[in-house]
């Protein structure tokens, strides 16, 4: 996917994707809703001259698994976007009714969820606000509502997810805030992507319920690229629900993805730089979901992938990865 840095329309129904990507916008029927198009803030003022620049946030999802469900759509209702710098909270975007994004249907056409003028300079933070009661995961036509769980750790085997705080708003609404930084002005994040990993943050209990521990990725668009690769058996077997991971070079974890029934993976919203691409084929997600890989031969838990550098814009392949 080529992210452009000047994609700024309007916002199609959203994720918590965090995952499940695909397609672009989305309007009444395809998940029952009509989104409520978004509030643009006008520039603010420079205040002694301090310059201001345009930003625009935008929300993705790769396909995620959860439990034994095939979800159709993946519900976010987003109350507010907001940047953040050393505490202090920007609000780019907020709506009288709860937008909701399908992150399912972001895959390749990103939703933009926010727009608007801040203050040149470093923001460590992004925030977006859920109405809960809007949020849900449809499956064969039945909507599952989401249980946010606040303030709770990762249970993530790598550790997904130790950079997104949930915490409560108010009753019904919840603020997920994921560390992301980057810099408005002289080296311009004129868009910034975020990816709602689904996988890492929904699980199924044992009643049916879905429970979510938001674990969100982030990056500015310009310098976004993407990780694909496959993941067969020597004898040519596709490995199914492997989890791939991929680790920067001080092992703090980049995204996370599992493979599909043909053992490929596409992993996106990762910072171009040089990772490290490891498989696991037993996996403990940040909501606590157990994942078994099936294909492969190893009787590893894990097996060493590539070392690939991803070119920001660019799709880096792994190549096949025997499991």
């Amino acid at each position: 996917m080529e992210y452009s840095k000047h994609l700024r329309i309007a916002i199609v129904a959203l994720l918590f994707t965090l995952s499940a990507c695909g397609g672009g916008s989305q309007g009444a029927g395809s998940n029952g809703l009509t989104p409520v198009a978004p509030r643009s803030l006008t520039p603010k003022d420079t205040l002694g001259g301090i310059p201001t620049s345009s930003i625009g946030i935008l929300l993705t999802d790769a396909p995620p698994r959860i439990g034994n469900l095939s979800p159709s759509a993946i519900n976010i209702g987003i109350d507010s976007v907001a940047v953040v710098s050393n505490g202090v909270v920007t609000t780019l975007a907020s709506y009288p009714t709860p937008y909701v994004v399908n992150v399912l249907a972001a895959q390749t056409d990103p939703s933009s969820i926010g727009i608007g003028s801040v203050f040149n300079g470093f923001y460590q933070q992004l925030q977006f606000v859920v109405d809960v009661k809007s949020s849900g995961v449809v499956a064969n036509g039945v909507t599952y509502p989401l249980d946010f769980l606040a303030n709770a750790e990762t249970q993530s085997t790598v550790g997904a997810g130790s950079t997104t705080q949930t915490t409560s708003v108010s009753p019904g609404t919840v603020a997920m805030t994921i560390t992301a930084p980057f810099t408005v002005g002289d080296n311009p994040a004129e868009d910034v992507i975020a990816d709602f990993n689904a996988l890492e943050s929904i699980a199924q209990q044992s009643d049916g319920s879905l429970v979510v521990r938001p674990t969100l990725f982030a990056v500015p668009t310009v310098e976004a690229g993407k990780i694909a690769g496959t993941v067969l058996s020597p004898s040519g077997t596709p490995v199914y629900g492997a989890t791939v991971v991929a680790f920067d070079s001080s092992g703090n974890v980049a995204n996370t993805v599992d493979t599909d029934t043909d053992g490929t993976f596409t992993m996106h919203t990762i910072i171009g730089g040089t990772y490290h691409v490891i498989v696991f084929n037993n996996y403990t997600t940040a909501s606590g979901q157990q994942l078994s890989a099936s294909g492969q031969s190893s009787t590893e838990w894990m097996v060493n992938g590539p070392t690939v550098n991803v070119t920001a814009g660019a799709t880096t392949q792994a190549g096949t990865i025997q499991d």
